[in-house]
């Protein structure tokens, strides 16, 4: 039966609710969805913006308050989304391997969920940026059309980590321990490399890769029952001891306090990712499983458990078009004159100015509410509407299991270039602005291309092939 492609239809959270498996491990599920609420309300909270001259000046709440970077060690939960996909995809390996599937099939399978409402997204973006680039000055429109592809960095650190879950086999948990040290152990050599001995900087970005690795392997290890053999008190024993490095590195060395990055800041723990959010990776993934029984018992509640389906059956329209949304509310908000009261203070960043700028909040995040919902409601049937093309098997025959795999391989390196281009790159000025990164030109069109091409790779290494006996029909 083919999908039809229905608009502005409700997220099915009760049906799939009501139909999730006896076995399923809904602690991962609370734990992604989680993850995804902080990030689409911590954009909103955090976002501050001033409009000196009609030109949007963005700043950030945890840097006009900076006690409140504290908050970030509770509040940065992405590595949960990380440690939810890598249970989840160790879980998906092992049964697609046990019924004889090769590993660019399996691959594909990922990918194409991950990247299907990925490029839905750029595609309607880019021409909104095309027509913003001719429309609107470029000082008023480059601050904000920078943000719409900032996240996509997510799109490629997570493949390159789902592709690395053939190596995240089951094990004991000592082994487990010692293979998550050698990983942070690998991270903190490039961070001393670059930020204490002059490395190049470029060096850094093997960080998506290495450190979100880390939540990732952890994240096999509970699927593989590893974390549940882990004695309590050698897991409190992580947490606190996890805690006083960080602690100790924060203190000591050139790691800023914040688990996200902060405006002019030199270093950032997130972008790219340092040994600090890699330990910080490890608390949470840590602290999950000390409270695994409680957490258990509350995704039982069937109204949570209905939210948090809902929550990831959109979990990439959620994630990709919140920006949008905000983007969207702020603007309108300064062309109606209803701008939360802000002033520049002495460092040249927008801060608060008194109470009204609370109050302004309250109208915001209610607005901001309302437009997620709505693009939610409208953009989450093409995360499975089927897509010209990308959804056809390929002409050619299908590759030999070795040479399918390397391509899959290069197909998803290339996918997380992509990912990190056009974070960096932003859609301001497209689709001809060149940006300089070490001395490398880079541009949003270039990582579209490079996008398509790598998904176009993964999908001839391991999309089924349609036969005269059974044509492959999506489903």
């Amino acid at each position: 039966m083919g999908t039809s492609l229905k608009i502005f239809a409700p997220v099915p959270a009760r049906l799939a609710a009501e139909r999730t498996p006896a076995d399923r491990d809904r602690v991962v599920d609370l734990a992604r969805a989680a993850a995804l609420l902080v990030v689409v309300a911590g954009h909103s909270i955090m976002a501050v913006v001033a409009w000196p001259g009609g030109v949007p000046k963005m700043g950030n709440l945890l840097a006009a308050y900076p006690w409140t970077q504290l908050l970030t060690w509770a509040l940065q939960i992405m590595p949960l989304f990380f440690f939810a996909g890598g249970a989840a995809n160790a879980l998906s390996y092992d049964r697609h391997r046990a019924r004889g599937g090769s590993y660019a099939t399996w691959l594909w399978g990922r990918a194409d969920r991950l990247l299907r409402p990925a490029l839905v997204y750029l595609v309607i973006m880019g021409v909104v940026a095309a027509v913003v680039t001719v429309v609107a000055p470029s000082d008023v429109a480059a601050p904000l059309m920078e943000l719409t592809t900032q996240l996509l960095w997510f799109l490629g650190a997570y493949l390159l980590v789902t592709a690395m879950t053939p190596w995240f086999r089951d094990t004991s948990p000592l082994r487990g321990g010692l293979v998550t040290l050698a990983i942070l152990a690998l991270s903190a050599a490039i961070d001393v490399g670059v930020l204490l001995l002059g490395l190049p900087g470029f060096l850094a970005l093997s960080g998506f890769a290495i450190v979100w690795a880390v939540p990732a392997y952890v994240g096999s290890l509970r699927s593989h029952g590893v974390l549940a053999r882990v004695p309590r008190p050698a897991l409190v024993g992580v947490v606190v001891g996890g805690l006083a490095i960080n602690v100790t590195l924060i203190a000591l060395g050139p790691w800023p306090m914040s688990m996200v990055g902060m405006p002019g800041d030199v270093v950032s723990n997130m972008a790219p990712p340092t040994v600090v959010l890699g330990i910080h990776s490890v608390v949470l993934c840590c602290l999950v499983t000390l409270f695994d029984a409680p957490l258990a018992r509350f995704t039982q509640r069937p109204r949570v458990w209905r939210l948090v389906t809902a929550v990831n059956l959109a979990a990439m329209t959620l994630y990709l078009w919140h920006l949008p949304v905000l983007i969207t509310v702020t603007v309108l908000g300064h062309a109606l004159h209803l701008e939360r009261p802000t002033v520049i203070d002495g460092a040249g960043w927008p801060v608060p100015d008194g109470w009204g700028y609370l109050v302004g909040c309250l109208v915001f995040w209610t607005v901001y509410g309302v437009g997620v919902w709505a693009i939610v409601r409208l953009m989450w049937p093409f995360e499975h509407a089927p897509l010209w093309w990308w959804d056809s098997p390929p002409r050619a025959s299908a590759p030999s299991p070795r040479t399918a795999s390397v391509v899959a391989c290069v197909g998803t390196v290339a996918v997380g270039i992509s990912g990190l281009v056009l974070s960096a790159c932003g859609l301001a000025g497209f689709p001809t602005r060149i940006v300089d990164y070490a001395g490398i030109p880079l541009s949003a069109a270039a990582g579209m291309l490079l996008l398509l091409a790598g998904g176009a790779a993964i999908r001839w290494a391991g999309a089924p092939r349609a036969t005269a006996e059974r044509p492959v029909v999506r489903t």
